[in-house]
C-alpha cells in the first residue's frame, strides 16, 4: 500500500468521511509546503498532552490550569446543578451550549449504544453516568436529567437504555427523566441541528 493509501486509510476511520472525501484532504495535504505539513503533524502529535477529559462531565477540554481535572463549565458556580443534559459526543455539548437554550450540567456518554450490543459500558460511559446521577441525587439537587441523544433509532435505543438503568435512582431520588421534544426531525443527529431548532426542543421536552 504507497502512502496516499495508507493516509486515505487513516482519513477513513474519521466520522462521516468517506473514501473520496479522504482522498481529497491527503492530496490537499501534498499541495501543501513542508512548513504547514510539519505545523500540522506536530500539532497532532500534541494534541493530547495539554487536553483532559473532565472528570464530571467527560468532556475534552484545555487542561493546562485545571489540575483538579475539572472543565469551565463544571467550575462554574453559575451553571444550574439541578439539571444534568446526556448527550452523545462534546461537538452535541458544543452546539447546545452556542444555542444558549440550557444553563446546566452535562454528561458525555462518549457516543450511541448499537442495536444487540451485549457489553453496553464498552460502547457508552453508562456506570460513570449511573455514579455521576447517584451523586446528584444524594445530594438532593439533582432535578432533572434531560436525554438529548440524536432523533434516529440508534439514539433513540440508546435513550432508551439510559432512561432504563436511571429509573430506579429517579424513583429512589425523586427527579424527573426528560427526552428533547419533537423540534428535533426525525433521523437528525444533534450536532446538525441550528439553535432554534435546539431551543423549540429543549422547551418542548417531556
Amino acid at each position: 500500500m504507497d502512502p496516499i493509501q495508507k493516509l486515505t486509510e487513516y482519513f477513513l476511520k474519521f466520522p462521516g468521511i468517506g473514501r473520496r472525501q479522504a482522498r481529497r484532504f491527503v492530496y490537499h495535504l501534498l499541495s501543501k509546503d513542508q512548513k504547514y505539513l510539519s505545523g500540522f503533524s506536530d500539532l497532532i502529535a500534541e494534541i493530547k498532552k495539554d487536553i483532559s477529559e473532565c472528570s464530571s462531565c467527560h468532556r475534552f477540554f484545555a487542561s493546562k490550569t485545571a489540575p483538579e481535572k475539572l472543565c469551565d463549565i463544571c467550575k462554574d458556580t453559575t451553571t444550574d446543578t439541578e439539571t444534568i443534559m446526556v448527550v452523545e459526543k462534546d461537538f452535541d455539548l458544543e452546539n447546545v451550549r452556542k444555542s444558549g437554550a440550557y444553563s446546566g450540567r452535562y454528561f458525555v456518554l462518549g457516543g450511541t449504544l448499537p442495536f444487540l450490543d451485549k457489553n453496553p459500558n464498552e460502547s457508552i460511559r453508562a456506570k460513570a453516568l449511573f455514579d455521576e446521577v447517584e451523586k446528584g441525587g444524594k445530594a438532593k439537587i439533582l432535578k432533572e436529567v434531560v436525554l438529548a441523544l440524536s432523533a434516529n433509532p440508534e439514539g433513540e435505543h440508546t435513550a432508551l437504555y439510559v432512561k432504563k438503568i436511571l429509573e430506579p435512582l429517579a424513583e429512589k431520588y425523586q427527579f424527573k427523566i426528560s427526552v428533547l421534544g419533537r423540534g428535533l426531525s426525525t433521523g437528525t443527529e444533534l450536532e446538525y441541528s441550528d439553535s432554534d431548532t435546539l431551543k423549540n426542543a429543549f422547551k418542548n421536552r417531556g
